[in-house]
């Protein structure tokens, strides 16, 4: 739900920052500061990571996710601290405002 907000400023023109993969890192680490959300959320050397792709089904079509070694998210209901993680992502545009 993240992304897709990520994906929703894009096409508005209303992201959190210059480039798509920066809003998306701001809204994950729930911060407008680049610097903290890289040390809260960046990937760091020796520790795993996790790739998201994100996009239009038109635009992933030559890239599948099983040949990258992933795995798609199940369908499930959120739990009330990913509400308020997403609610709290949302709210980084207003207060950009």
């Amino acid at each position: 739900m993240i992304a897709a907000q990520t994906l929703s400023a894009n096409g508005t023109q209303n992201l959190l920052a210059k480039k798509p993969e920066v809003d998306l890192l701001l809204r994950l680490a729930g911060t407008s500061q680049i610097s903290r959300a890289i040390e809260q959320m960046g990937a760091k050397k020796g520790k795993p990571f996790l790739l998201v792709i994100a996009g239009s089904g038109r635009g992933l079509t030559s890239l599948s996710v099983k040949e990258l070694g992933g795995s798609e998210l199940e369908k499930r209901d959120l739990s009330s601290d990913e509400l308020d993680r997403i609610e709290q992502a949302a709210l980084l545009n207003a207060l950009k405002a």
